[in-house]
Order: C-alpha cells, then structure tokens, then sequence
C-alpha cells in the first residue's frame, strides 16, 4: 500500500512536471521559473532548499527476524573517505547456488537534477532487477545540480565503476 502510494505521488510529481515544461517549450523562461517548476528554491545566500518531498527508503542491510524475509539484501556504501559519493548495493538474499551473478551499474533517472538512489520508485526497481534476474545491482547515488554544478555527477558515476573495477580486483 505504501509502495502503491510511493509510486503514485511520483507520478503526479511527473506528470505535473511533463505539463508543466509542455507548456514552456513555446516560451523563453527564467531560471527562476525552471527553478519553481522543478521545486527547487533559491536562497539570497546561494543555497538551495528542495521543496517537493519524494518518498525515500532505506537499505534492507540484514534479514531481520521481526519482519518478512527480505528476497534483497542493500547496503549504502561511501566509494572513498573524501567523496560524499555513495552506491546503493543490492544482491539477492539466497543467490543461486554455484552461479556467477551479472553486475548491473545503474545510474537513477532524474536528469541529474532529481531523485536519489533510496527514491521508492528507484530502490524497487533495482530490488526487482536483483531477486528477478538475479544479479548483483550497484545503484549510484550522485551529486545533484543546481547544487553541485556539472560534472559533478559524472564523475560520481565514473568514481562508482572504478570502485567496482577495485572490488573485482582485489575479490
């Protein structure tokens, strides 16, 4: 139920959105507007403060004997002491018995801009890739604009693939 309401909440938030810049493709706009479009709100002192509040989730790190066994383990994983980078991991709680799991790197949707890797709609289906395929999901949760300017973000998700690249070397 929580999940159902998760997901809808999202897509009114996109729906919204969607209409929201067909309307602006005919018009020149401020980045004021961009701005409270997306729900972003800029302060006088340069900081930004997100006014839209997107349902998040966090990691299922362990089975919990209080709750339903978890088909997916996750764990939030800082990529190197100085970086504020970090990946969502997920991997299936009983992995196949004598198999190699694929690697899935999976950026989140949101142009870099919204959302986050712990979003319900993300976190789910990265939960779904991991018990469904099986394999082993690295979700990156990147640095976002307009507060961390390009190329923020990509160099997020390259530290992430070369932190896979070290996890495969040294196990």
């Amino acid at each position: 139920m929580a999940k159902l309401l998760a997901n809808q909440i999202i897509l009114i938030f996109l729906i919204v959105a969607s209409q929201q810049w067909q309307q602006a493709e005919s018009q020149k706009h401020t980045w004021q507007e961009a701005f409270k479009a997306l729900g972003i709100a800029w302060n006088r002192d340069g900081t930004l403060n997100r006014t839209v509040q997107i349902p998040m989730v966090d990691p299922t790190p362990y089975e919990d004997s209080a709750t339903p066994s978890p088909t997916v383990l996750s764990q939030d994983i800082q990529l190197t002491a100085k970086s504020k980078a970090t990946v969502r991991l997920y991997a299936p709680a009983n992995p196949p018995k004598n198999k190699t799991l694929p690697l899935v790197v999976y950026l989140h949707g949101g142009d870099f801009v919204l959302f986050s890797a712990s979003t319900v709609i993300f976190h789910d289906f990265c939960n779904d890739i991991a018990e469904y395929f099986p394999a082993v999901v690295v979700s990156v949760e990147y640095r976002l604009a307009p507060e961390n300017k390009l190329p923020a973000a990509f160099d997020d998700a390259l530290n992430a693939i070369f932190w896979v690249q070290n996890q495969a070397k040294v196990n």
